[in-house]
């Protein structure tokens, strides 16, 4: 069926990451606007398009968005104000993308099992790719910096060429997995898969996705798998007392040179920004220009990747949509959270443990708005909605 085959696309262009990008422009960007079109036409007129009940507050976002650029149009030129218009179209065609994987596994096209196998061979991927490039790019500062990384050194990053974001990606698969272990399915596959994951989450060394890793730990070992309370710290206090490399990257915290440092001054001017422009925001992810135009920006650093963005998604869509926005955004998600832990649904704690593990990962950086994670993330929670 060509829905299936636009799927396995998407998923294995998102999976390839920076590698298909081609001059401004990502495959998996074009892979998810057919996936999505497509996939929205097929429901329409051949079967019948359900919209879950999860996904509607994250509709009413985006045309709280739309509306907040619409009103700050003024302040941008033609070229930004488009520019904008285009990265909100994106976040569109990846809602549309979960709300298409949705209606395929409510009409039968694809079962839960299969979705889950596909984002473990996805998550395998990557850890392969990431094995790849240790070998062969371990140290990120040999690249031209006009590129823009980070200069990570012996940490995976994979086909994102970003520990942190690969870090978050790895752990939300990994959720998905314990989320059928709890409940039942333990087969051979699933285990080992789960290990291999784990040992890679700790191959990045990301301190954010380290902490999302003991959240949803936390909350499966307090709801369902007790044993997994004590495997959390066993594992931590291996890792702390057997890797040096764990105690320097942990007490890096407090060291002014440590990336943690700039994540303050990113947070502080996001917050003076928010401030400026509480009612409506800026314009979503007009951002970049207001940090030029507040003089947080260089000419330097102004095209950098970080430019674009703070590092919290929290703080981002406050000062990009207003008060309004973030409220409705965080509403968004609290909304399956909240239903899920009162409910005794079969796969309920992998929106409980996934919605606040991702939630304060991205108070660190701005991963719900990653195009792998937002796929991946609206897929699974608007698959969980109880009308699919």
């Amino acid at each position: 069926m060509l829905l299936k085959y636009l799927f396995y696309i998407l998923l294995g262009t998102l999976s390839l990451g920076q590698l298909v990008k081609a001059g401004d422009y990502y495959l998996f960007d074009l892979a998810a606007v057919v996936f999505s079109f497509y996939g929205i036409v097929f429901f329409l007129f051949k079967r019948n398009l359900k919209i879950p009940q999860y996904s509607v507050l994250f509709f009413v976002f985006s045309l709280l968005a739309g509306t907040s650029l619409l009103l700050n149009f003024y302040r941008y030129g033609s070229n930004e104000g488009m520019t904008s218009a285009f990265y909100l179209i994106r976040y569109v065609v990846y809602l549309l993308s979960g709300l298409v994987v949705s209606n395929m596994l409510s009409s039968k096209i694809m079962a839960r099992e299969q979705l889950e196998k596909y984002l473990i061979f996805s998550a395998l991927f990557l850890c392969g790719a990431g094995l790849v490039q240790l070998l062969v790019l371990p140290d990120f500062s040999v690249l031209d910096p006009s590129f823009g990384w980070d200069p990570h050194k012996n940490r995976v990053a994979s086909t994102f060429f970003d520990p942190n974001f690969l870090g978050a990606y790895l752990v939300t698969v990994f959720s998905v997995i314990l989320g059928s272990i709890a409940g039942g399915k333990r087969g051979k596959f699933r285990l080992i898969s789960a290990v291999v994951i784990l040992i890679f989450i700790f191959l990045t060394f990301s301190r954010s996705a380290w902490a999302m890793l003991a959240v949803v730990l936390f909350i499966f070992g307090l709801f369902k798998l007790r044993k997994f309370l004590f495997l959390g710290l066993f594992l931590a206090f291996l890792a702390y007392f057997l890797v040096p490399r764990v105690q320097i990257r942990l007490s890096g915290i407090t060291d002014p040179a440590d990336s943690a440092r700039y994540r303050l001054v990113s947070w502080k001017n996001a917050l003076q920004i928010s401030r400026d422009n509480l009612l409506t925001g800026v314009g979503f992810n007009a951002y970049r220009y207001v940090q030029r135009d507040y003089n947080f920006l260089t000419v330097d650093n102004i095209s950098s990747r970080s430019g674009a963005g703070t590092d919290s998604s929290l703080l981002f869509v406050l000062a990009t949509t207003g008060i309004f926005g973030a409220l409705t955004f965080a509403a968004a998600l609290a909304f399956p959270f909240l239903d899920n832990a009162v409910s005794r649904r079969k796969y309920r704690l992998v929106i409980v443990s996934l919605v606040p593990a991702l939630m304060l990962e991205s108070l660190f950086i701005n991963s719900l708005f990653y195009p792998q994670i937002m796929f991946v993330l609206y897929t699974v929670i608007f698959s969980s909605s109880p009308d699919i």
